[in-house]
Protein backbone atom coordinates (compact mmCIF):
# COMPACT_ATOMS: atom_id res chain seq x y z
CA UNK A 1 0.00 0.00 0.00
CA UNK A 2 1.37 3.20 -1.19
CA UNK A 3 -0.06 6.68 -0.86
CA UNK A 4 -0.76 7.14 -4.14
CA UNK A 5 -3.16 3.99 -3.25
CA UNK A 6 -4.52 5.60 -0.13
CA UNK A 7 -5.14 8.61 -1.92
CA UNK A 8 -7.16 6.89 -4.37
CA UNK A 9 -9.13 4.48 -2.05
CA UNK A 10 -9.71 7.51 0.32
CA UNK A 11 -11.42 9.76 -3.29
CA UNK A 12 -13.59 6.69 -4.72
CA UNK A 13 -14.55 4.33 -2.04
CA UNK A 14 -13.88 5.71 1.68
CA UNK A 15 -16.49 3.75 3.23
CA UNK A 16 -14.54 0.79 1.95
CA UNK A 17 -11.29 2.36 3.13
CA UNK A 18 -12.44 3.17 6.61
CA UNK A 19 -14.13 -0.53 7.25
CA UNK A 20 -10.64 -2.00 6.70
CA UNK A 21 -8.61 0.52 8.71
CA UNK A 22 -11.70 -0.38 11.84
CA UNK A 23 -10.94 -4.29 11.20
CA UNK A 24 -7.47 -3.44 11.52
CA UNK A 25 -7.87 -1.68 14.38
CA UNK A 26 -10.26 -3.63 16.10
CA UNK A 27 -7.61 -6.73 15.89
CA UNK A 28 -3.94 -5.54 15.62
CA UNK A 29 -1.17 -5.65 13.58
CA UNK A 30 0.51 -8.89 14.45
CA UNK A 31 -2.94 -10.83 13.91
CA UNK A 32 -3.92 -9.37 10.64
CA UNK A 33 -0.46 -9.89 9.25
CA UNK A 34 -0.63 -13.48 10.26
CA UNK A 35 -3.88 -14.74 9.67
CA UNK A 36 -5.01 -16.16 6.52
CA UNK A 37 -6.79 -13.95 3.91
CA UNK A 38 -9.75 -16.50 3.76
CA UNK A 39 -10.07 -16.84 7.51
CA UNK A 40 -9.99 -13.15 8.24
CA UNK A 41 -12.92 -12.72 5.12
CA UNK A 42 -14.80 -15.99 6.89
CA UNK A 43 -14.55 -14.30 10.38
CA UNK A 44 -16.26 -11.34 8.55
CA UNK A 45 -19.02 -12.59 7.68
CA UNK A 46 -21.21 -12.28 10.90
CA UNK A 47 -20.26 -8.82 11.34
CA UNK A 48 -20.50 -7.54 7.76
CA UNK A 49 -22.15 -10.12 5.50
CA UNK A 50 -25.32 -8.19 5.58
CA UNK A 51 -23.35 -5.11 4.50
CA UNK A 52 -21.21 -6.15 2.20
CA UNK A 53 -21.00 -8.62 -1.11
CA UNK A 54 -18.56 -12.04 -0.48
CA UNK A 55 -16.31 -10.36 -3.19
CA UNK A 56 -16.55 -6.74 -1.35
CA UNK A 57 -15.64 -8.89 1.41
CA UNK A 58 -12.36 -9.72 0.13
CA UNK A 59 -11.30 -6.74 -0.90
CA UNK A 60 -11.82 -5.02 2.13
CA UNK A 61 -9.63 -8.05 4.48
CA UNK A 62 -7.10 -7.40 1.08
CA UNK A 63 -6.64 -3.70 2.00
CA UNK A 64 -6.81 -4.26 5.82
CA UNK A 65 -3.74 -6.88 5.05
CA UNK A 66 -1.91 -4.00 3.02
CA UNK A 67 -2.63 -1.24 5.50
CA UNK A 68 -1.30 -4.04 8.12
CA UNK A 69 2.04 -3.62 6.72
CA UNK A 70 2.76 0.17 6.86
CA UNK A 71 4.49 1.59 9.49
CA UNK A 72 2.40 3.96 12.21
CA UNK A 73 4.44 7.17 10.77
CA UNK A 74 3.77 6.00 7.38
CA UNK A 75 -0.10 5.08 8.13
CA UNK A 76 -0.34 8.98 9.46
CA UNK A 77 1.60 10.82 6.41
CA UNK A 78 -1.05 8.66 4.18
CA UNK A 79 -4.42 10.24 6.63
CA UNK A 80 -2.43 13.96 6.77
CA UNK A 81 -1.42 13.76 2.87
CA UNK A 82 -4.73 12.06 1.48
CA UNK A 83 -6.83 14.82 3.27
CA UNK A 84 -8.49 12.71 6.00
CA UNK A 85 -6.91 13.63 9.04
CA UNK A 86 -9.35 13.95 11.63
CA UNK A 87 -10.03 17.32 13.25
CA UNK A 88 -12.13 18.48 16.24
CA UNK A 89 -15.75 19.48 16.01
CA UNK A 90 -14.82 22.67 17.19
CA UNK A 91 -11.22 22.86 15.17
CA UNK A 92 -10.75 26.46 13.55
CA UNK A 93 -9.97 26.51 9.82
CA UNK A 94 -7.92 27.86 7.33
CA UNK A 95 -9.28 30.88 5.30
CA UNK A 96 -12.51 31.02 7.84
CA UNK A 97 -13.60 33.33 10.01
CA UNK A 98 -14.04 32.17 13.61
CA UNK A 99 -16.53 34.35 14.23
CA UNK A 100 -19.05 34.32 11.67
CA UNK A 101 -17.24 31.63 9.12
CA UNK A 102 -17.18 34.14 6.34
CA UNK A 103 -14.37 33.95 3.92
CA UNK A 104 -10.92 35.71 5.00
CA UNK A 105 -9.05 38.18 3.04
CA UNK A 106 -5.62 37.80 3.51
CA UNK A 107 -2.96 41.02 3.90
CA UNK A 108 0.63 41.05 4.69
CA UNK A 109 3.04 37.89 5.18
CA UNK A 110 5.32 37.84 8.02
CA UNK A 111 7.82 34.98 7.64
CA UNK A 112 9.23 33.11 10.92
CA UNK A 113 11.65 30.70 11.18
CA UNK A 114 9.32 28.05 11.59
CA UNK A 115 6.42 29.21 9.54
CA UNK A 116 4.44 32.61 9.14
CA UNK A 117 1.84 34.51 10.53
CA UNK A 118 -0.65 36.32 7.35
CA UNK A 119 -3.04 39.27 8.40
CA UNK A 120 -6.65 38.47 7.21
CA UNK A 121 -9.64 40.55 7.06
CA UNK A 122 -13.12 38.70 7.15
CA UNK A 123 -15.34 39.19 4.21
CA UNK A 124 -18.45 38.79 6.03
CA UNK A 125 -18.51 40.55 9.35
CA UNK A 126 -15.05 42.70 9.01
CA UNK A 127 -13.17 41.05 11.98
CA UNK A 128 -9.34 41.21 11.80
CA UNK A 129 -6.85 38.77 12.87
CA UNK A 130 -3.66 36.82 12.27
CA UNK A 131 -3.79 33.20 10.74
CA UNK A 132 -0.51 31.39 11.82
CA UNK A 133 1.10 28.60 10.00
CA UNK A 134 3.85 26.13 10.54
CA UNK A 135 6.88 24.20 7.95
CA UNK A 136 5.79 20.84 6.85
CA UNK A 137 7.92 19.26 5.05
CA UNK A 138 6.33 17.86 1.46
CA UNK A 139 9.30 16.43 -0.74
CA UNK A 140 12.64 17.62 -2.16
CA UNK A 141 12.75 19.09 -5.55
CA UNK A 142 15.59 19.43 -7.88
CA UNK A 143 17.90 16.77 -6.34
CA UNK A 144 21.57 16.59 -8.07
CA UNK A 145 24.44 14.64 -7.20
CA UNK A 146 27.77 15.85 -6.50
CA UNK A 147 28.50 16.45 -10.36
CA UNK A 148 25.57 17.96 -10.83
CA UNK A 149 23.37 15.49 -12.42
CA UNK A 150 19.45 15.35 -12.06
CA UNK A 151 18.93 12.39 -9.49
CA UNK A 152 15.79 9.86 -9.78
CA UNK A 153 15.24 7.82 -6.57
CA UNK A 154 14.86 4.06 -7.39
CA UNK A 155 11.20 2.84 -7.85
CA UNK A 156 10.00 -0.22 -5.24
CA UNK A 157 6.45 -0.48 -6.22
CA UNK A 158 6.48 -3.69 -8.68
CA UNK A 159 9.78 -5.09 -10.05
CA UNK A 160 9.00 -5.55 -14.16
CA UNK A 161 10.67 -8.30 -16.26
CA UNK A 162 13.70 -6.38 -18.31
CA UNK A 163 12.89 -8.68 -21.68
CA UNK A 164 11.79 -6.60 -25.03
CA UNK A 165 9.01 -4.90 -25.71
CA UNK A 166 6.08 -7.62 -25.74
CA UNK A 167 3.70 -8.13 -28.33
CA UNK A 168 0.33 -7.83 -28.06
CA UNK A 169 -0.21 -11.92 -27.77
CA UNK A 170 2.59 -11.72 -25.00
CA UNK A 171 1.66 -8.86 -22.64
CA UNK A 172 4.91 -8.28 -20.21
CA UNK A 173 4.87 -9.50 -16.77
CA UNK A 174 5.11 -8.14 -12.90
CA UNK A 175 5.68 -9.50 -9.76
CA UNK A 176 2.71 -9.82 -6.99
CA UNK A 177 4.42 -11.38 -4.40
CA UNK A 178 5.81 -14.67 -5.94
CA UNK A 179 3.06 -14.41 -8.34
CA UNK A 180 3.94 -13.31 -12.22
CA UNK A 181 0.82 -12.03 -13.84
CA UNK A 182 0.28 -10.21 -17.21
CA UNK A 183 0.12 -6.49 -16.80
CA UNK A 184 -2.33 -4.50 -18.69
CA UNK A 185 -2.23 -4.45 -22.69
CA UNK A 186 -1.26 -0.98 -23.92
CA UNK A 187 -5.00 -0.64 -26.02
CA UNK A 188 -6.06 -0.88 -22.49
CA UNK A 189 -4.22 1.27 -20.81
CA UNK A 190 -4.98 4.23 -23.41
CA UNK A 191 -8.41 3.33 -23.11
CA UNK A 192 -9.07 3.70 -19.30
CA UNK A 193 -6.10 6.55 -19.14
CA UNK A 194 -9.14 8.90 -20.45
CA UNK A 195 -11.31 8.26 -17.29
CA UNK A 196 -8.34 7.66 -14.84
CA UNK A 197 -5.88 9.93 -15.58
CA UNK A 198 -3.76 10.09 -12.47
CA UNK A 199 -3.18 6.54 -12.11
CA UNK A 200 -0.24 4.13 -12.37
CA UNK A 201 -0.88 1.90 -14.93
CA UNK A 202 2.15 -0.79 -13.57
CA UNK A 203 0.45 -1.64 -10.65
CA UNK A 204 -3.10 -2.72 -12.34
CA UNK A 205 -3.92 -6.25 -14.19
CA UNK A 206 -6.97 -8.20 -15.21
CA UNK A 207 -7.72 -10.47 -12.75
CA UNK A 208 -10.97 -12.71 -11.21
CA UNK A 209 -12.21 -14.65 -8.99
CA UNK A 210 -14.98 -17.67 -9.03
CA UNK A 211 -16.78 -18.30 -6.04
CA UNK A 212 -17.30 -22.25 -6.31
CA UNK A 213 -13.19 -22.47 -6.40
CA UNK A 214 -13.00 -19.90 -2.57
CA UNK A 215 -12.16 -20.77 0.84
CA UNK A 216 -15.32 -19.17 1.76
CA UNK A 217 -17.66 -20.49 -0.28
CA UNK A 218 -18.54 -23.28 2.07
CA UNK A 219 -19.38 -20.68 4.56
CA UNK A 220 -20.72 -17.50 2.94
CA UNK A 221 -24.38 -17.64 0.90
CA UNK A 222 -24.67 -16.85 -2.57
CA UNK A 223 -28.39 -15.45 -4.16
CA UNK A 224 -27.43 -17.44 -7.21
CA UNK A 225 -25.44 -20.89 -8.28
CA UNK A 226 -22.22 -19.84 -9.03
CA UNK A 227 -20.49 -16.49 -9.84
CA UNK A 228 -17.07 -15.34 -11.38
CA UNK A 229 -16.18 -11.81 -10.21
CA UNK A 230 -13.65 -9.91 -12.82
CA UNK A 231 -12.33 -6.49 -12.70
CA UNK A 232 -9.21 -4.21 -13.13
CA UNK A 233 -7.28 -5.48 -10.06
CA UNK A 234 -4.58 -3.44 -8.30
CA UNK A 235 -1.53 -5.56 -6.92
CA UNK A 236 -1.61 -3.55 -3.76
CA UNK A 237 -5.50 -4.24 -3.19
CA UNK A 238 -8.69 -3.10 -4.48
CA UNK A 239 -10.02 -2.22 -8.03
CA UNK A 240 -10.75 0.07 -10.89
CA UNK A 241 -14.22 -1.59 -11.52
CA UNK A 242 -15.49 -4.74 -11.31
CA UNK A 243 -18.34 -7.05 -13.08
CA UNK A 244 -20.16 -10.65 -12.37
CA UNK A 245 -21.53 -13.36 -14.47
CA UNK A 246 -23.81 -15.24 -12.31
CA UNK A 247 -25.29 -18.28 -12.84
CA UNK A 248 -29.03 -18.24 -11.65
CA UNK A 249 -31.70 -20.89 -12.67
CA UNK A 250 -33.45 -20.42 -15.74
CA UNK A 251 -36.41 -22.70 -17.44
CA UNK A 252 -34.37 -25.60 -15.01
CA UNK A 253 -30.91 -25.24 -16.07
CA UNK A 254 -28.08 -22.60 -15.06
CA UNK A 255 -28.27 -20.09 -17.50
CA UNK A 256 -25.15 -17.11 -17.04
CA UNK A 257 -25.99 -13.19 -16.33
CA UNK A 258 -23.80 -10.24 -16.85
CA UNK A 259 -23.98 -7.37 -13.56
CA UNK A 260 -22.04 -4.63 -14.12
CA UNK A 261 -21.60 -2.15 -11.50
CA UNK A 262 -21.23 1.48 -12.18
CA UNK A 263 -17.19 1.83 -11.25
CA UNK A 264 -16.99 -0.91 -14.21
CA UNK A 265 -18.73 1.00 -16.88
CA UNK A 266 -15.53 2.48 -18.09
CA UNK A 267 -13.58 -0.79 -18.07
CA UNK A 268 -16.20 -2.47 -20.67
CA UNK A 269 -15.36 -0.29 -23.38
CA UNK A 270 -11.63 -1.50 -23.75
CA UNK A 271 -9.98 -3.83 -25.95
CA UNK A 272 -10.05 -7.04 -23.96
CA UNK A 273 -13.12 -6.82 -22.33
CA UNK A 274 -15.12 -6.13 -25.67
CA UNK A 275 -12.69 -9.59 -27.17
CA UNK A 276 -13.93 -11.28 -24.18
CA UNK A 277 -17.58 -10.66 -24.56
CA UNK A 278 -16.56 -11.08 -28.30
CA UNK A 279 -15.99 -15.01 -28.08
CA UNK A 280 -18.77 -15.61 -25.06
CA UNK A 281 -20.74 -14.04 -27.80
CA UNK A 282 -19.95 -16.76 -30.29
CA UNK A 283 -19.72 -19.54 -27.74
CA UNK A 284 -23.73 -18.55 -26.67
CA UNK A 285 -24.37 -19.72 -30.27
CA UNK A 286 -23.87 -23.41 -29.20
CA UNK A 287 -24.40 -23.57 -25.48
CA UNK A 288 -24.62 -21.52 -22.12
CA UNK A 289 -20.85 -21.61 -21.08
CA UNK A 290 -20.45 -22.41 -17.38
CA UNK A 291 -18.19 -21.05 -14.86
CA UNK A 292 -14.96 -23.06 -15.81
CA UNK A 293 -15.35 -22.13 -19.30
CA UNK A 294 -15.71 -18.68 -18.94
CA UNK A 295 -12.51 -18.81 -16.34
CA UNK A 296 -10.50 -20.61 -19.13
CA UNK A 297 -11.67 -17.98 -21.23
CA UNK A 298 -10.69 -15.30 -19.13
CA UNK A 299 -7.18 -16.69 -18.57
CA UNK A 300 -6.49 -17.10 -22.38
CA UNK A 301 -7.26 -13.20 -22.67
CA UNK A 302 -4.40 -12.67 -19.87
CA UNK A 303 -6.86 -12.31 -16.51
CA UNK A 304 -4.92 -13.94 -13.30
CA UNK A 305 -7.38 -16.16 -11.69
CA UNK A 306 -6.76 -15.13 -8.10
CA UNK A 307 -9.42 -17.55 -6.63
CA UNK A 308 -8.07 -20.14 -3.77
CA UNK A 309 -8.26 -22.95 -6.01
CA UNK A 310 -7.37 -21.24 -9.64
CA UNK A 311 -8.49 -23.44 -12.81
CA UNK A 312 -5.58 -26.07 -13.63
CA UNK A 313 -5.35 -23.86 -16.96
CA UNK A 314 -4.15 -20.92 -14.90
CA UNK A 315 -0.87 -22.98 -14.76
CA UNK A 316 -0.65 -24.75 -18.09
Amino acid sequence: MNFERFDKLARTDRVVLLTALELLWQNGRTMIQSEDVSKLTAGCVSSLGGFYTAEKLREIVDICKNLAHLETAELIRCFRCGGMEIKAPDAEEEGICPICGGDLEYGDDEPLDDGGVRDWTCLSCGATGKEGYNKVFDQHYDVRDGDGNPYSPPSNDIVCAMDPAPSPCAPKLLMMGQESINALPQGDVEQMNVYFPREDWNLYFWGFTCFSRQNYSKTVSLDCMDEVMLGVQCIEGGTLGELAIRWHTLGGKPVPRLEVYNDAWQIMQTPTFAAVMEELTQMSRHHDPMPDEVSALLIAHGFTDQSDYPLIANHD
